[in-house]
């Protein structure tokens, strides 16, 4: 979106980073069947930054999974539209639990 660009016409890294933890959530939550939560983030490598009108493209794998986390290695791609080739924009190690969730027992007093 063009909000989201800072002043060089390219987005910010962080913005890369949020949408990666949100792809990467998926495998981790099919794992466990519930909510996740990212608790590691390592060997992260960022090799560009992506340009308003491309399309960004995550790929993803899954290196160990158990009862208490999830590994993935993520990686990040630039994309021009209608051509075909991708540019490396990010490569991470992302690491998932399951989440805590807390609700409290009556969230509106006096409704229920």
């Amino acid at each position: 979106m063009p909000a989201d660009i800072d002043t060089s016409g390219q987005l910010p890294a962080g913005w890369l980073l949020a949408r990666m933890d949100l792809a990467g959530s998926v495998l981790p939550g099919r794992h466990f069947g519930a909510p996740v939560q990212l608790i590691g983030l390592q060997d992260v490598a960022l090799h560009g930054r992506p340009r308003l009108g491309q399309c960004v493209i995550f790929k993803g794998q899954a290196v160990s999974a158990d009862a208490q986390e999830v590994r993935l290695h993520i990686r990040a791609f630039s994309e021009e539209r209608g051509q075909t080739g991708e540019a490396l924009l990010l490569d991470a190690q992302l690491r998932y639990a399951r989440a805590t969730v807390e609700v409290p027992g009556n969230i509106f007093p006096g409704s229920f």
